[in-house]
């Protein structure tokens, strides 16, 4: 994979990452009488995740902060394509993003709900780990000078 694909995959997943996160926000506030468009069962539920009791971390609901990683994510894949050192710390974003997939895949389990639009967010941050893996041991570590 070339590293125009793989920045452009990077920003794409952001892309999609703040899309669905916004959405989460927006259920978040404006939860509908009916439910959200992913509300399937009482096991399979944005809205139980998303209104529940672990919705938010230090009073700001936990889709902003989704909206931030991918945000960031999406800035630090851009930088990157001119500035090798960018990548390093790319890495380093995506690898504390998944990280925080078991606190928040954790937090589905105590409520015993599946939040389908939570987990494509899991997959988005998952799939941009592997890449950005993949981008810094293709285009930084192999191109850093060896030690003697």
């Amino acid at each position: 994979m070339s590293k125009y694909l793989l920045i452009v995959s990077l920003i794409i997943l952001s892309i999609l990452g703040l899309g669905t996160s916004a959405y989460l926000i927006y259920s978040h506030y404006r939860p509908s009488l009916e439910g959200s468009v992913c509300d399937i069962t009482a096991s399979v539920s944005c809205t139980v995740v998303n209104s529940g009791i672990y919705s938010k971390i230090a009073g700001i609901p936990v889709a902003i902060y989704g909206v931030t990683w991918f945000l960031i994510s999406g800035i630090l894949s851009w930088k990157s394509f001119k500035n090798k050192n960018t990548i390093p710390k790319l890495l380093w974003w995506n690898a504390g993003g998944f990280l925080s997939l078991f606190y928040f895949i954790y937090i589905e389990y105590l409520l015993d709900t599946i939040c389908p639009f939570c987990t494509v967010v899991h997959v988005l941050v998952s799939i941009s780990l592997v890449l950005a893996i993949t981008y810094y041991k293709r285009f930084y570590k192999s191109e850093s000078p060896s030690s003697p």
